[in-house]
C-alpha cells in the first residue's frame, strides 16, 4: 500500500512515520491526502505510468518472440523455396510487433502520464503514433496546443 508523509510529501511503501522526516503518513486515498500539492499526484502519475509501460514492454516482448517462432515453426511444412521466405517473413514481423509495441509504451506513458488532462481521449491514439515517427535531423517539433 502506498502512504504519503503529509510533512515532506515523501511516498512510502508502508508504515506510519514517513523514513524521511519522521512525520504522519497518510494512504493516498484518504481525505487527508487530496489536499496534497499537485506535484505529489504528479510523481505518483509518473510512478505507475513506469509499471504500465514496463507491462506492456513484456507483453511486447513476448507477442513478438511468440507471432516470429510460430511463423517459423509453421514455415518448416511449406516447400523449399517459400519455407526460407515464411521464417523471413514471421521473423520480420515478430521483430515489427515488439518494436511498434516497445515505441508505443514509452511514448504512451508520456502522453497519458506527464500530459494528463492535455490531450483528449479521440486524439490520445493519434497523438501515440505522431510521437512515434522518426524525426528529420537537424529539425524539432514544436508542441502543438491542445
Amino acid at each position: 500500500m502506498v502512504k504519503v508523509c503529509l510533512d515532506c510529501h515523501y511516498v512510502n511503501a508502508g508504515g506510519f512515520a514517513c523514513s524521511e522526516c519522521g512525520g504522519r503518513l497518510v494512504m493516498v486515498s484518504d481525505p487527508e491526502a487530496k489536499n496534497l500539492p499537485d506535484t505529489v499526484w504528479r510523481n505518483q502519475r509518473v510512478d505507475y505510468g513506469a509499471r504500465r509501460g514496463m507491462i506492456v514492454r513484456f507483453i511486447a516482448i513476448f507477442a513478438g518472440s511468440l507471432v516470429g517462432l510460430y511463423g517459423v515453426r509453421q514455415s518448416f511444412g511449406m516447400q523449399a523455396p517459400w519455407s526460407r521466405v515464411g521464417m523471413v517473413g514471421s521473423i520480420a514481423l515478430g521483430l515489427a510487433i515488439w518494436w511498434t509495441l516497445y515505441r508505443a509504451a514509452a511514448r504512451g506513458v508520456r502522453v497519458w502520464i506527464l500530459a494528463k488532462g492535455r490531450v483528449h481521449n479521440a486524439r490520445l491514439l493519434r497523438a501515440i503514433f505522431l510521437a512515434m515517427m522518426p524525426m528529420k535531423r537537424g529539425r524539432k517539433r514544436e508542441p502543438r496546443e491542445v
